[in-house]
């Protein structure tokens, strides 16, 4: 799950970071100081991205609801429905008069500032819940990991991973030919990919769909590269491997 939080101030984006995490650690979650930021951030992903999103509503350059009816309008541009589309929208602020507005741009709830933990908790569990529901009802797409260099994000499909590589909190992406380092951890990259990937070793996170050959010691990927299969993995690493195999071939 993908889930972004909008605010221009620090402090707020880390208190509402901080209770998401206390409820669902295997997340990942995206921050934007601005309108104009989250939706450059939106329209680079084409909308598709994000499944939940902390908004607040007054902001200096763009304000959340000026944000949130251009988010509205690119839905309607793809004549994707409004109602029960991603990302679901949840205002934030400290002006309880802008409720009737905010609903009037399909917002799924909204919280008067300070929000107090246990009314985070309860909003947060029924979004949660709406997002898996909506996601179930959704027709399957191409998934893609979103890799952020600095101010460049970059959409690569995870069909296209050959495997991944990490080094503290540097994760490089390799594909058959080429090769993109960003800032990650490869733990929570190894949650969010699923089955077809296994951690051979902690350095390394590897497609089973490009593996070539492998013995006790090593697997050599399809672009050739040789990657070091830690001892400890291999029975593991062969028993999962037989499985994809014969989960593809069915």
């Amino acid at each position: 799950m993908v889930i972004g939080i909008c605010d221009d101030e620090k402090y707020i984006r880390s208190h509402i970071r901080s209770m998401i995490e206390q409820q669902e650690s295997g997340c990942r979650i995206v921050e934007f100081s601005s309108g104009k930021e989250l939706l450059a951030w939106l329209e680079d992903t084409k909308g598709h991205s994000m499944d939940l999103l902390f908004l607040d509503i007054s902001m200096e350059d763009m304000d959340g609801m000026t944000a949130a009816r251009r988010l509205r309008l690119q839905t309607d541009r793809r004549q994707e429905p409004v109602w029960g589309s991603l990302p679901l929208l949840i205002f934030v602020t400290g002006y309880a008069e802008y409720m009737p507005e905010a609903f009037g741009v399909h917002a799924f709830q909204y919280m008067v500032k300070p929000v107090k933990e246990q009314e985070f908790q309860r909003i947060f569990g029924q979004a949660v819940k709406e997002c898996c529901r909506l996601k179930a009802g959704a027709p399957e797409s191409p998934r893609e990991l979103l890799l952020k260099k600095g101010s460049t994000m970059r959409s690569v499909p995870v069909d296209e991973i050959c495997y991944l590589e990490g080094n503290n909190r540097k994760v490089i992406v390799c594909l058959l030919k080429e090769k993109i380092a960003y800032y990650a951890r490869l733990g929570d990259l190894e949650r969010e990919l699923g089955p077809s990937f296994f951690r051979i070793h902690r350095g390394y996170l590897i497609h089973m769909k490009y593996v070539e050959r492998y013995d006790r010691k090593q697997v050599i990927m399809k672009n050739k590269d040789c990657l070091l299969l830690s001892r400890y993995k291999y029975q593991e690493f062969v028993h999962a491997y037989m499985n994809y195999i014969t989960g593809e071939s069915i």
